[in-house]
């Protein structure tokens, strides 16, 4: 279970609760259930095999092969995803005292580096996945914005394995994805793609540039109080799970220059 789908499920949880204040959730398709690390002390959410614990409990039909943002049937195609109308809650996390401290540290020990500069939370890279270089909007526009803009506000990255860190940021490598969002909570401003760590700033309430391009809407899985940048082509939001030139040409037309400005205009 991805962890952007995760957190989209914690905001079904959210909304839930508030008709439903007594009611623990369990989040699967009514006999198994999907466990990810962002439901980690989370009061609300618990596993299947907790459920004869409870009196009311009630399922969030939210998993893999089964998002409330896809359609599915043997008649749509398969060469993409069908996309359906649906609007992203922000989830929340219930952080560990032990994230919290690793995040204080590292944001204590840059600040007194960089005084009272801003800090940009940057996240180049796109999930691994069939058509998801579609939301591919280049790591050398990314390093451009570095660039220009490591002048006025310091850049963190976090990554893991061989991710390529961007020249110029500060670059962490290691932190799981938890801790990864307790920095980002602590930071200005997040600054990348459609994905995990987009739906982390929403659920930490962070300002945010997010590039789009036409893969798929931010009126689907976005956030009304993000900055997003989106290819309104009538090809949008394409879903194409195979290299697609309308999705290509909808993020070169994203101009560095037009991040920067969306950047600035926040900070």
């Amino acid at each position: 279970m991805g962890v952007g789908d995760a957190l989209m499920a914690i905001g079904e949880v959210i909304e839930l609760k508030k008709k439903n204040p007594n009611a623990k959730f369990i989040i699967g398709d009514g006999n198994r259930s999907y466990w990810n690390e962002v439901f980690d002390n989370n009061p609300y959410i618990i596993r299947g095999s907790e459920e004869n614990n409870y009196n009311e409990v009630i399922w969030i039909k939210n998993y893999e092969g089964n998002r409330p943002y896809k359609n599915y049937g043997d008649g749509l195609p398969k060469d993409k995803y069908n996309w359906k109308k649906y609007k992203a809650l922000k989830g929340e996390f219930y952080f560990a005292k032990e994230e919290i401290a690793v995040a204080e540290r590292v944001i204590t020990a840059i600040k007194k580096n960089i005084g009272n500069r801003k800090i940009i939370f940057i996240e180049p890279h796109v999930k691994k996945r069939l058509g998801y270089e579609n939301r591919d909007w280049g790591f050398h526009n990314w390093q451009k914005v570095v660039e220009e803009l490591s002048s006025l506000y310091t850049f963190l990255q976090i990554t893991y394995a061989e991710r390529q860190p961007l020249k110029g940021s500060i670059n962490i490598n290691g932190l799981n994805f938890r801790t990864s969002s307790a920095i980002l909570s602590m930071c200005d401003l997040f600054l990348g793609p459609e994905g995990g760590m987009a739906h982390a700033a929403a659920a930490t309430n962070r300002k945010a540039v997010v590039i789009w391009g036409g893969h798929i809407s931010p009126d689907i899985t976005g956030y009304d109080f993000h900055n997003n940048l989106y290819n309104k082509h009538p090809l949008s939001p394409c879903g194409s799970k195979n290299i697609c030139m309308h999705c290509l040409e909808g993020l070169k037309k994203i101009s560095t220059n037009e991040v920067i400005k969306e950047i600035k205009k926040i900070l």
